[in-house]
Formats: structure tokens, sequence, C-alpha cells
């Protein structure tokens, strides 16, 4: 059996400090591993270490652990994400991210290095990573003249798997506290009482079937409600709209953090003009979305 060892170091510059990415990888003839990573700073310093377990079968890895490092500057900060992957995986394994960058924002991290930290554990998802974006759907606070607010919209973009189809689901970068967090708080009334869910963007992959069929449509993301039933033709136009649905935080021990969706799924359609809400799994496959993975 061959296996050898390599190191690689890869450097960034970010608001005027140097960071280096170091790798230990481990080698067969055909495939590498990353085995641990270092992020140091300047002064060569560890800013954050991970290792990994390497396990070698008849000259092969069990799995393999694929790290990369890329910098980024927004308007309202500057940072590492560090994405983390294994192969073989199941094909909806988004890996996990990771945030690295100056606490307090752009008001203090041009002069001190030392706010440069872990924004805490990795997140994973059934999904992928979409990458930083801005939040452009955060109503402005409305200021009196001469008060001044930090506003927060960037934001790292996710799309997870609800089980039926994905949903574009927004963490926010918290500069101030150096963390990160859900990007909607939501809480609304419903017929069974209060329910901690929000409405996010929708991607749907629809086969639908070629024989007529039937939806219930609610007038609300809410069975306490009255639907009605519409036919469906198999050229009558569906248009998706958005999901109403729970999204938890999961944290395993502290180390890692998982986004799992929780609770009735609801999704917003419109068909032949009419709008409304369906969520039972009779619905969905009417609808060319049925339950997989």
């Amino acid at each position: 059996m061959n296996i050898s060892a390599a190191d690689s170091t890869e450097g960034f510059t970010i608001a005027g400090h140097t960071f280096r990415m170091l790798k230990h990888v481990q080698r067969t003839a055909h495939d590498e591993s990353v085995e641990w990573w270092e992020l140091r700073n300047s002064k060569d310093q560890v800013v954050h270490r991970e290792t990994y377990p390497v396990s070698v079968v008849n000259g092969a890895f069990d799995f393999m652990v694929f790290v990369t490092a890329t910098p980024f500057t927004t308007n309202e900060g500057a940072g590492i994400v560090v994405q983390r992957g294994e192969e073989p995986s199941d094909p909806l394994a988004g890996g996990s991210v990771q945030v690295f960058g100056y606490k307090y924002g752009r008001e203090k991290y041009g002069v001190d290095e030392s706010l440069f930290q872990s924004f805490g554990p990795p997140i994973s998802v059934q999904g992928e990573y979409l990458g930083v974006d801005t939040d452009t759907t955060r109503p402005k606070p409305t200021l009196l003249p001469g008060i001044t607010m930090i506003t927060m919209d960037d934001i790292l973009k996710f799309k997870i798997w609800t089980g039926n189809f994905f949903v574009m689901y927004p963490v926010r970068i918290n500069w101030i506290t150096g963390s990160l967090e859900p990007a909607r708080r939501c809480m609304e009334m419903t017929s069974k009482g209060r329910s901690v869910r929000c409405s996010f963007p929708v991607e749907v992959e629809a086969h639908r079937g070629t024989e007529p069929t039937f939806v219930r449509l609610f007038p609300e993301a809410d069975d306490g409600f009255t639907p009605k039933h519409i036919i469906l033709q198999s050229d009558t136009k569906v248009e998706y709209l958005e999901a109403r649905l729970q999204i938890d935080w999961a944290s395993q021990d502290g180390k890692s953090v998982g986004l799992k969706v929780t609770g009735d799924v609801w999704l917003k359609v419109r068909i032949g003009g009419r709008e409304g809400w369906v969520h039972s799994d009779e619905d969905f496959e009417a609808l060319g979305v049925p339950q997989a993975g």
C-alpha cells in the first residue's frame, strides 16, 4: 500500500492583514483526502484547526474529505468562508460551511487583527451552499434626524431540500456579535395556536402526470380553513410561488449546526389564476412534487 503525505498553503490578504490556510493531505495512487487544516494569522498564530479521520482499505480511502477557503469582502465586513465536502456522500449532502471574520465589522477590523475569529461552528444542510449575498427583503428602519443605525444585510444563502422541493434560506452574518443567526424570525397565529414558521422562495422541479387529477387549495397555510377542489389537466398552468415552513438549527454538541426542516411544509401555488396553499402528500404528488429523499 503506497500512501504519501503532503502539505499545502494558501495566502489571503483581508483588510490589510495576511492569513494562511495550511492543509495536510494524505494521498494514495489515485486520490487524496485532507487529514487536518489550520487557519493562521499574520503572526503565525492558529486561529482555528480541524482534523478528520483517514481510513484506507485495499489501497483506497473509505471516504475523502475536501476543504476549500474563499475570502470575501462586503460593505459591512470581511472574512473567509471554509467549505468541507466528502465523497462518497448523499447526492443532496451540501457539506459544511464555516465563516471566519472580523467581529464588529468595518468600524474596527482594519486596525485590530485580534478581532478575526470563528463566527460559530460549521453549518451543514441537505442541499447546497450558494454563497455570500445581500438580504434585499429586510426592511430599512425609519430613523429620526441625527440618529444612525448599523444595518446588517449580509447573508449566507443556502438551498435546502424540504423533501419535495428546495427553499432558499438566508443566514445572517452578525458582525456585531461575531456570529451567524437565522435571517428570518417569524411567529404567526393559526387555527392550532402559535406557529414558528416563515415564508421562503422556492425552486421547484415538477414532473406532473398526464391524467386529470385535482388538488385541495387552501386560502391560507392552515388546514383549519376550507379548501377548494381545483381540477388539474395535463396542460393546466401551475406556478410555484413560495413555501411556508419551519427550519430548526440543530446543534451537534456545539461542534456543528444542521439546518433541518420540521413540521408541515406548505407550498403556495397559482393554478389558472387562482392562488392558494397545499400541503398534503396527495396534493404534492398531483402537482408533480412527491416526497423524495
